[in-house]
């Protein structure tokens, strides 16, 4: 697909293959271009694309749990009552190697890389709206835990630098989730929190399900 670049040393392991859907996020620091794998996670490659679809992120997505040189969460709606839009949906398999043994292969290359996304969650079948992007390559990260198997990554050199420049000095200490459920991104959060990164918008730029 135009733009997506395979890197052989990218991966823990070779990925499986198969279509790429391209998407590109518009976010208050700048674009996030992000190769979706429906192969990778087929379900939640499903739930991201139909968040695209229904404009979900244009509600305002706050990037509210952005830990440095970790991860940033973020997915809980601007507008709270699209949050009860999304039922949890089924854990995919995981095609990265589980456990404290793989967490990086020979290459030192770590199982959860720089710019994969996947899903929060708080136990089986627990996916629904919320979701992680890695901030630097993480040995830890879907070991084990079945609601962080890889659905997508950062592409373009653009894009991973949009992904440097977020903000992280609110790290544990940003806005909770109970709050944005409630509020939203609303104003007296912006008051608080002056300094959060917000999803503005995403939309699917290239769909390689429906090339032959």
């Amino acid at each position: 697909m135009k733009g997506v670049v395979e890197d052989p040393l990218r991966h823990m392991v070779k990925p499986p293959d198969g279509p790429v859907v391209l998407t590109c996020c518009q976010t208050t620091k700048g674009p996030l271009s992000i190769a979706v794998h429906p192969t990778w996670a087929p379900n939640g490659a499903a739930r991201f694309l139909d968040m695209v679809s229904s404009d979900y992120f244009s509600s305002k997505i706050a990037m509210f749990r952005c830990l440095k040189n970790f991860l940033c969460q973020f997915g809980l709606a601007g507008d709270p009552k699209l949050n009860y839009r999304y039922k949890t949906i089924p854990d995919d398999p995981s095609w990265l190697p589980l456990g404290p043994d793989h967490r990086q292969n020979e290459k030192g290359i770590k199982r959860f890389q720089k710019g994969y996304f996947a899903f929060a969650g708080g136990g089986q079948n627990s996916r629904s709206n919320q979701l992680i992007v890695a901030l630097k390559a993480n040995g830890p990260l879907c070991g084990g835990s079945p609601w962080e198997v890889p659905w997508g990554e950062l592409v373009g050199d653009a894009s991973f630098q949009t992904l440097g420049k977020i903000y992280t000095g609110y790290g544990e200490n940003g806005p909770n989730q109970g709050r944005l459920h409630r509020e939203g991104s609303s104003a007296a959060i912006a008051e608080e929190f002056p300094l959060l990164d917000y999803i503005l918008s995403c939309q699917i730029v290239e769909d390689g399900r429906h090339t032959r």
